[in-house]
């Protein structure tokens, strides 16, 4: 029990060229023979010597982050090595054999609205797992031969906590200028918002291109109060949706099987606690609608309404203990779901978000004395 498994052959690759250094390392790309594949890996040595003890934990924690994700416009972590004895360490991600994203669409301009779609995809993610980047500017979002920009280098080494101690010159050393999100001391996911938004406007402004669709989206996104701001990548995402749904057709009696549902469902909800999220995979709400169809098909209505419910939305909400959902309703629907794809999926669960929206929000002041 609890035995440790000891791999004791050392794994040598062969080293190919350094590909830069930054103030928190240097980063080599290495050829493995016998895949016969290249990886990128991150050395952790910072310029600054006063700050690799501090930052060295940072760099674990990147670690971990990075293990966390796994999704197409993220580069992914295979393994790493640490040497706490000496504070340093190893990071051996993929490769990715491509260029910034700013050269990219400097080569590419036809590809501009398919890169901001991705870009937003990636950092929606990262937002979905509660991480922030800290470190967006276009040598960190690279695009590779094939068109996919992979999100890199999560900025571990640049501090947000706003502390007075703290060199300004380094904890605020940013590409563009800076929100008013700064003068209230918060860095959060409506920051990375703005500078994601930035990101493009400085590549659209440099490379004079008039073929961007989601300008006004963008001018959303870089707003530089907050409040005025648009709240977050899942909102980006949702209004990047609605574009779509102009250039995309349902038939009637499509439109009558979302109706059908889609009425039952929002008055089954009577408010909803301001704290609740949507569900955002779509698998996963197809999977849990069918669930509540194997509970209750031998019944004319779902025996538990607030099961369907919870396919939707995560967290606290009043409902109407009266409200009745069919279960011919949710069985056409299910089968109009797998039906279609996945650009009309996401119209199709977009507009129910647009429902939830219009619903009354409440707060729930029993939380409010808690300490944690």
């Amino acid at each position: 029990m609890n035995e440790v498994i000891g791999f004791l052959r050392a794994k040598d690759y062969k080293y190919v060229n350094k590909i830069g250094q930054g103030g928190t390392g240097k980063t080599v790309l290495l050829h493995d023979e016998l895949i016969d594949e290249n990886f990128v890996c991150k050395k952790y040595s910072p310029l600054y010597e006063e700050y690799k003890e501090e930052f060295y934990k940072n760099f674990v924690d990147e670690i971990k982050i990075l293990h966390l994700l796994f999704h197409d416009n993220i580069v992914r972590v295979f393994n790493y090595y640490l040497y706490p004895e000496y504070t340093t360490g190893y990071i051996l991600m993929e490769y990715i054999n491509g260029e910034s994203i700013s050269e990219y669409i400097k080569n590419n301009p036809e590809k501009l609205n398919d890169i901001f779609e991705q870009v937003i995809n990636g950092f929606k993610h990262l937002e979905e797992n509660k991480i922030l980047h800290r470190d967006i500017r276009p040598a960190n979002i690279l695009v590779s031969k094939k068109g996919i920009v992979k999100i890199i280098d999560f900025g571990f080494g640049k501090k947000i906590n706003f502390e007075e101690s703290y060199d300004n010159s380094i904890s605020l050393n940013w590409r563009y200028s800076i929100p008013k999100d700064f003068d209230l001391r918060k860095y959060d996911f409506k920051t990375e918002v703005y500078f994601v938004g930035k990101l493009f406007e400085e590549i659209i402004q440099n490379l004079q291109l008039d073929s961007f669709k989601y300008s006004s989206i963008l001018l959303g996104m870089i707003k530089k109060d907050p409040e005025e701001r648009i709240n977050s990548f899942f909102d980006v995402y949702r209004k990047l949706i609605s574009g779509e749904a102009t250039e995309i057709e349902f038939s009637k009696s499509e439109k009558e099987i979302y109706a059908d549902i889609a009425n039952s469902i929002s008055i089954t909800v009577i408010k909803i606690e301001e704290g609740s999220t949507y569900i955002k995979d779509i698998n996963e709400i197809q999977r849990s609608l069918e669930e509540c169809y194997r509970n209750s098909m031998l019944e004319d209505y779902v025996q538990n309404p607030i099961s369907v419910l919870r396919c939707f939305i995560e967290g606290q909400y009043y409902y109407s203990k009266n409200a009745e959902i069919k279960v011919v309703s949710l069985k056409e629907f299910i089968k109009f779901l797998k039906s279609i794809n996945l650009a009309k999926k996401k119209i199709v669960i977009n507009n129910l978000w647009n429902r939830f929206d219009r619903i009354e929000r409440y707060h729930d002041s029993s939380q409010d004395d808690l300490p944690f």
